[in-house]
C-alpha cells in the first residue's frame, strides 16, 4: 500500500515537473521567437538626444535613423520599413526620439518644394483638358494649346468668301461712259462673261464651309509632380474618403484645378504663356 502511494507521488511530481518545463519553454518561445518574429515587424524609428527633436523640413541623415522591432498591433498604417526609403528625405512634422516613421511624416514622394521650387496653382479657366483620374503624387506632362486658333481659321474663311463676293460685284463694271454701241456691246458681252465666271467662283466660295484647323499643341513641361488635386469646393480629390483605395474608379469630387510643383523659372514662364491666352492640356503619365 505504501509502495503504491509512493509510486503515485513520484508520478505526480513528474507530471508537475513536465508541466513546469513546458510552461517555461512556452514562455521563452513566445518571448524569444513568436513575439519578435511572428507578432512583430521591423520598422524605422527616429534617434535623437533625450529631450531634443528634429524640426519640420529637416533632411534626415542615416545617423538619425535606426531599425526596431514593434508589435504588429502597435504599427501605424504607411509605416516605413527600410532606412533607404527615408534617407535624405525631408520631414513634414516635428519628430521626437523613438517616433515610428510613416509616409505621412516624411516626404517620401518629394512633394515639398525645395529652395528653387514652388507649388503653383493652375486656374480652371486656363485648362484645355485634364484627366478626371488625376490624384496627388501623380506625374503629368503639360502641353500648350493655342486657345483662339479655331476662331482665327473661321474668320479667315469668312474673309476670303467676302472678298470673292466683292470681286464678283465689280468684275463687269465699265471703265468709261462714252463708248460706241459696238464697243458697249462687246464690253457688255465680256462683262457678262466675266460676271458669270466670277459668280461661279463666288458661289463656290459661298457654298464651301470653312473648316477650322485643330488647335496647335506643343509639349511644354514633362514629368511634373502633382502636389494636390482640388475640387470645386477646394477639397483634395481622392478615390474614397479613406484615400486612394479602389484604383480610381470613383472619386470624392470632380477635378477642378491641380497644384503643381515647378521650378520657379518654369512657373514664371508658365504665367507668361497664360497671360498670352494659351491653354494647358494636362496629361497624366505616371
Amino acid at each position: 500500500m505504501a509502495s503504491q502511494r509512493g509510486h503515485l507521488l513520484r508520478r505526480n511530481y513528474l507530471f508537475a515537473f513536465l508541466i513546469l518545463v513546458i510552461g517555461f519553454g512556452g514562455l521563452l518561445g513566445y518571448d524569444l521567437y513568436f513575439k519578435p518574429y511572428v507578432l512583430s515587424q521591423t520598422v524605422v524609428k527616429i534617434k535623437v538626444a533625450e529631450g531634443s527633436f528634429l524640426p519640420k523640413n529637416y533632411e534626415l541623415k542615416p545617423s538619425d535613423l535606426y531599425l526596431d522591432s514593434v508589435q504588429t498591433k502597435d504599427i501605424p498604417s504607411g509605416v516605413i520599413t527600410e532606412v533607404s526609403q527615408v534617407e535624405h528625405k525631408i520631414t513634414n512634422v516635428i519628430l521626437t526620439n523613438g517616433s515610428i516613421l510613416t509616409a505621412s511624416l516624411v516626404d517620401v514622394s518629394d512633394l515639398e518644394p525645395q529652395q528653387d521650387e514652388g507649388i503653383f496653382p493652375i486656374p480652371k479657366e486656363a485648362i484645355y483638358a485634364i484627366n478626371g483620374s488625376l490624384r496627388s503624387r501623380d506625374k503629368v506632362d503639360i502641353y500648350l494649346v493655342e486657345g483662339d486658333s479655331g476662331n482665327q481659321s473661321r474668320s479667315g474663311g469668312y474673309s476670303s468668301a467676302a472678298a470673292g463676293r466683292t470681286n464678283s460685284s465689280t468684275a463687269g463694271t465699265p471703265a468709261g461712259g462714252g463708248e460706241t454701241a459696238e464697243t458697249a456691246a462687246s464690253a457688255g458681252t465680256a462683262g457678262a462673261a466675266s460676271t458669270v465666271g466670277a459668280a461661279k467662283t463666288a458661289g463656290a466660295a459661298n457654298t464651301a464651309t470653312p473648316q477650322p484647323s485643330a488647335p496647335a499643341r506643343k509639349v511644354f513641361l514633362t514629368g511634373v509632380t502633382v502636389n494636390y488635386v482640388r475640387s470645386e469646393d477646394n477639397n483634395d480629390v481622392q478615390d474614397s474618403e479613406n484615400g486612394n483605395t479602389n484604383n480610381r474608379f470613383t472619386s470624392t469630387g470632380k477635378v477642378a484645378a491641380p497644384e503643381l510643383k515647378l521650378k520657379k523659372n518654369d512657373g514664371e514662364l508658365l504665367g507668361q504663356y497664360l497671360e498670352q491666352g494659351k491653354k494647358l492640356w494636362i496629361v497624366r503619365v505616371e
